[in-house]
């Protein structure tokens, strides 16, 4: 029993339709449906069939995953002896300063010859 409770949701279907698709990620309807006319939310992410709009959870977990812009040592996938040792940050790694704004020169006047 305890054993289930740990476990994530998982989903018996893999395609649902457009509203269960928004419940499941936390957002309304309309929201995945801009996101969807947008291009934001590629096709084969989701799907029409028979005008009415279905999602993969699978496809979009992948592509969710896909989205990640991450350090290699931050990847699970990557070896777990890189948590291990300790990095060097290099100094154009560090964040550098926000230079300041130049002083704008001053206009020259502009003379009409008549």
């Amino acid at each position: 029993m305890a054993d289930a409770q740990e476990r994530p949701e998982t989903f018996q279907l893999d395609k649902v339709p457009e509203v269960r698709m928004a419940e499941i990620i936390g957002t309304t309807k309309r929201a995945l449906e801009g996101k969807r006319d947008r291009g934001v939310i590629p096709e084969g992410v989701w799907n029409k069939i028979d005008n009415r709009i279905f999602y993969s959870i699978r496809r979009y977990e992948a592509w969710l995953e896909s989205q990640w812009a991450c350090p290699p040592e931050l990847n699970s996938l990557a070896s777990q002896s890189a948590f291990d040792s300790r990095v060097e940050v290099s100094a154009a790694a560090r964040l550098s300063r926000i230079p300041k704004r130049q002083k704008e020169s001053k206009r020259q006047p502009i003379y009409a010859i008549k």
